[in-house]
């Protein structure tokens, strides 16, 4: 009789019992603690090369620091390579006596130049003179690889700016295996020092003779007043000793003909 009269009591007596006994639970239920990372410092990995381009349009240094623009502009200038010590740097030609013949003094000016080779520029390398030794005499190409090899020679040969090399490129456009437009114009660049190698091949032995006789016509036309009367008295006579020689190559013939007639316009 008691429960059915009062059940609505005890019904909201046993929900605010619970309610508070989760809230008791609750608020005495110790916290987990809070752990505190403290940051370690990692020290840095060292740099993979001792300069380093960045993203940052600089480089860093192998001590770290930074610089703007590329490395190469905070290099140290490259050493240039000079001639060797009391050789000619500029064209001195000896007085030439008036009661010299033509001919022989057109040959003394010749001796001139091929004995001061390095006073129309250019260094003395010592790395010329290694490649020298490996192009000299001219070699036999026997395969494709053996002449890229030789290729690879001349080409840095040519990049040593080394006047020597002269009497090699010609030797070997004419007397060897290799020819090629790149090596006749690096003749033209070391100008006269050029010269005296390259008149041993206008002979009618040679089947290049043409190369030679256009490398000459071109050389004395860009330095007509250093080579003076080495042209008429040398270079043209042995011009037209091919062209009148039966035994001549046709080739030849037709090159030296176009030198012939450029040194005479």
């Amino acid at each position: 009789m008691f429960l059915k009269k009062h059940w609505i009591f005890l019904t909201v007596l046993i929900v605010v019992i619970c309610g508070v006994s989760v809230y008791l639970l609750h608020i005495n239920t110790p916290k987990e603690p809070i752990v505190i990372i403290k940051p370690v410092e990692v020290e840095k990995p060292p740099a993979e090369a001792p300069v380093r381009e960045t993203e940052q349009d600089g480089h860093i240094h192998e001590d770290g620091t930074w610089h703007e623009g590329a490395h190469d502009a905070h290099a140290p200038p490259a050493v240039p390579g000079t001639a060797p010590p009391g050789v000619a740097t500029t064209p001195d030609f000896p007085p030439v006596d008036p009661n010299d013949d033509p001919v022989e003094a057109a040959y003394k000016r010749l001796e001139y130049i091929k004995n001061n080779p390095y006073a129309w520029g250019g260094v003395h390398s010592e790395r010329a003179t290694e490649l020298i030794a490996q192009l000299m005499p001219p070699p036999v190409l026997v395969d494709e690889d053996h002449g890229e090899e030789v290729t690879t020679l001349v080409r840095e040969l040519i990049a040593e700016n080394d006047p020597r090399a002269a009497e090699v490129l010609i030797s070997n456009i004419c007397d060897g295996s290799f020819g090629s437009r790149y090596a006749e114009d690096a003749l033209v660049k070391i100008g006269p020092p050029a010269v005296p190698y390259t008149l041993l091949f206008l002979s009618e032995e040679y089947v290049r003779a043409g190369t030679a006789a256009e490398v000459l016509a071109r050389i004395a036309i860009e330095y007509p007043g250093d080579l003076g009367d080495i042209i008429d008295h040398i270079i043209i006579p042995k011009l037209e000793a091919i062209l009148m020689s039966e035994g001549s190559d046709p080739g030849a013939k037709y090159f030296t003909r176009e030198a012939l007639a450029k040194l005479r316009q």
